[in-house]
């Protein structure tokens, strides 16, 4: 009955918002939009650090978006669902404010920006997480130029009212890439900053407050064949004020060469890394099992090759497949996973 309760108000939201915005288009343009994707991914894991799972499913997120010349507002709401469960995985309404603060700076507040994962390497970030941790809610800031692009935001992951039986959480981040678009040559680089916290002051857990930092610099250059390298170092944290880790501070080193061409990408690293937790990202790359800690372990040794292929194939609709293994040297095991989805991001219907 709550369930149903929470589709119609969404839903009377949602017509009331069409209704109301369809009336202002003297002076802006609203646009229905759609954003989607089903997925079918699957990770075959078997070592002491974490064990394989499969996700098949799918998102839809349609909305009302009204552009105005200098700001834009839009609505909607985010309906997740994996194949087999009986009930909805999510369903949430979003709601985003955003306006230029300059020539290539941008704002956005509520529902924030978050369909490339804040441009996040494996490690620092779950790909995973694009399907279903979404949307992102808190405050954003997006600057793009010619050769650079950079993204820094807060993303409020879970809210507590007094004598909650758990922590908030947030993460907050920073994202800056230099001439790395994939068809690019030359010098580039990524510098990415990440910091999660779990605590607060009014729940009734009288858990530790926990505050991890992950930083990360990756240099790269790429030849006009398509051919590269990249090295990209890790440093992790531990800046909780009490709460004590196994390992509380650790780095990484992830050397790669690549080769694109087309709408391919493959990739051959060698990652090392000595007590390394990285709290939003693949945990295969940290000391920290997922099992028993029984099984962490301070160095981690894997041998990582990635297969991806992207491709437009119609106007909004994306094709996405690719294959990630990892050679555990030292255990002397190999895992792997794959993933295909479907994505199709843009307007239903214009009006003016």
């Amino acid at each position: 009955m709550e369930l149903i309760c929470t589709r119609m108000t969404l839903s009377l939201l949602f017509i009331l918002l069409f209704s109301i915005s369809k009336g202002q288009t003297d002076s802006s343009n609203l646009t229905l939009n759609l954003f989607g994707k089903s997925f079918f991914d699957n990770k075959e894991f078997t070592g002491n650090i974490k064990k394989g799972y499969t996700h098949p499913g799918f998102f839809i997120q349609p909305g009302v978006r009204i552009n105005y010349e200098r700001f834009s507002i839009e609505t909607g709401f985010h309906l997740l669902y994996l194949a087999g469960a009986d009930t909805l995985e999510r369903l949430v309404p979003y709601f985003s404010a955003s306006t230029k603060l300059g020539k290539n700076i941008s704002m956005i507040v509520g529902t924030i920006y978050s369909k490339e994962g804040h441009w996040l390497p494996e490690p620092l970030f779950k790909p995973e997480r694009l399907m279903l941790n979404q949307p992102e809610t808190g405050v954003q800031f997006l600057y793009n130029g010619e050769k650079a692009k950079a993204d820094l935001w807060i993303n409020w992951e879970r809210y507590i009212k007094a004598d909650s039986p758990f922590q908030e959480e947030f993460t907050v981040g920073f994202s800056h890439l230099y001439n790395l678009d994939s068809k690019s040559h030359g010098f580039g680089s990524a510098i990415h900053a990440l910091a999660f916290h779990k605590g607060g002051q009014i729940d009734s857990t009288d858990l530790p407050v926990q505050t991890i930092v992950n930083l990360s610099i990756a240099p790269s250059y790429t030849f006009t064949s398509g051919f590269g390298a990249k090295a990209s170092f890790y440093y992790y944290k531990n800046l909780s004020p009490s709460a004590e880790f196994k390992f509380n501070n650790g780095f990484a080193l992830h050397p790669k060469i690549f080769y694109t061409k087309d709408d391919i990408r493959f990739e051959l690293g060698q990652w090392f890394s000595n007590g390394f937790i990285n709290p939003r990202g693949e945990e295969l790359f940290g000391s920290i099992s997922t099992i028993n800690p029984a099984y962490d372990t301070g160095e981690r040794i894997l041998t990582t090759l990635s297969v991806i292929y992207q491709k437009n194939i119609a106007n909004g609709l994306t094709i996405k497949a690719y294959v990630n293994t990892y050679y555990d040297i030292k255990a002397s095991t190999l895992e792997y996973s794959y993933t295909l989805s479907l994505t199709f991001d843009g307007p239903m219907k214009s009006f003016r």
